[in-house]
């Protein structure tokens, strides 16, 4: 049966909305028509939270930095063996000066109370070296709770936790955002007043191999000082997509984050979050 006019018009509106030039796309276009009038799009405050929780539940990363040139390729790292083993296995071709790498990190949610991530930084990594050049640096985490590419199942779910995930169960419905700011080393006195090590170690016991004083590389604590939140919630129809402001991702509460809830998401957790708000 041939496909109907009304059809075969909305076939080519949807088709020339996707060929529109950038500039001429409007929100419509971008994120599409809310079908459900009383379906509620979270606001900043919300979203916010959202982002804290995501923060405080995970403890991987990605961090962006951009090479330097080629005149700081070498940048000391005030050990002797560091700067050695640099110059033995980099060999970086000039021309990516500039460009940007994401590398995997482990990260913790150390210092709550000021929405700012803990790192262990290790000295001869390429994300502190490219930084202690001069580098921007970002942070990218996602939410992530079930590890499936299908949600077909989920469509003809019956199940009452089916029916409380609100988008469909694929990475690209499910919330993600980056952060952007500085690094600062924390300090002796703040390490031992938040218990960092122990945190740390507590969602990362591998880490305790690479721990500041180890034989093998120069490494140290540092906080990643969130100055800017882009928060992409999930589909545009649904989901809030854009930046976040600092003032509100600082002030956040523990008991803000404890009562959100994200797509997915069990409805009861053991204790807060798996880890104690320290």
């Amino acid at each position: 049966m041939l496909p109907s006019i009304a059809s075969l018009a909305l076939l080519i509106a949807s088709a020339s909305a996707h060929l529109l030039p950038p500039s001429e796309h409007t929100q419509e276009t971008l994120q599409g028509p809310v079908q459900d009038e009383d379906y509620h799009i979270p606001t900043i405050h919300e979203s916010t939270v959202m982002a804290r929780r995501i923060m405080h539940l995970s403890s991987i990363s990605t961090l962006i930095t951009t090479f330097p040139a080629p005149s700081l390729h070498s940048i000391l790292s005030g050990n002797a063996s560091d700067d050695e083993q640099l110059t033995t296995w980099e060999n970086r071709p000039p021309e990516m000066a500039g460009s940007p790498i994401g590398l995997m990190e482990y990260y913790a949610d150390c210092e709550p109370a000021s929405g700012n991530p803990t790192l262990l930084a290790i000295n001869i990594a390429s994300p502190y070296k490219n930084y202690a050049a001069g580098s921007n640096i970002s942070m990218h985490i996602r939410w992530w709770p079930t590890q499936t590419n299908s949600y077909l199942s989920s469509l003809f779910s019956s199940s009452r936790e089916e029916e409380d995930i609100p988008t469909p169960h694929t990475p690209a419905a499910l919330p993600r955002f980056s952060l952007h700011g500085r690094l600062e080393p924390i300090s002796a006195a703040d390490l031992a007043r938040h218990v960092v090590p122990a945190c740390f170690m507590a969602a990362h016991p591998d880490s305790a191999l690479w721990q500041p004083g180890n034989d093998i590389h120069t490494s140290q604590y540092m906080r990643f000082v969130v100055e800017h939140i882009y928060w992409f919630g999930g589909f545009g129809d649904r989901a809030r997509i854009g930046w976040l402001p600092v003032d509100e991702w600082r002030s956040v509460t523990r008991a803000e984050v404890e009562a959100m809830r994200l797509p997915g998401e069990e409805k009861r957790r053991k204790g807060w979050g798996g880890r104690d708000w320290l």
